[in-house]
């Protein structure tokens, strides 16, 4: 699969290094947030997906019954170039969850 046939709600595995401080890093699963675009190309926003176990409002639970487990880190979003880190598509989770994800990342801004 190639950067163009990513959708939002795609969930890849991609590396998230180089990081600084509290950002997520490492080769980890996250969740495509941002549609594809044409003057944005290669670029998508994303938000890693972490097992660490936190009660905060924009650590949004995987569905049960999907391969990927943990949580969408929302706060830990970002803009990646996508076709430079590499990327391997996992899963399309429900579109339900997905317009969750999208409309509590909207509370940031």
């Amino acid at each position: 699969m190639n950067y163009r046939e990513l959708e939002q709600g795609d969930i890849i595995y991609l590396d998230f290094d180089p990081a600084k401080g509290h950002e997520q890093k490492g080769l980890r699963p996250c969740i495509v947030l941002t549609k594809p675009h044409r003057f944005l190309g290669y670029m998508f926003g994303v938000a890693p997906i972490s097992n660490t176990s936190r009660k905060y409002p924009l650590h949004i639970p995987i569905p049960n019954g999907l391969k990927t487990t943990g949580k969408v880190l929302l706060d830990q979003h970002r803009m990646v170039d996508i076709e430079e880190r590499g990327f391997a598509f996992v899963e399309k989770p429900p579109v339900d969850f997905v317009r969750e994800c999208i409309i509590k990342l909207k509370l940031l801004y």
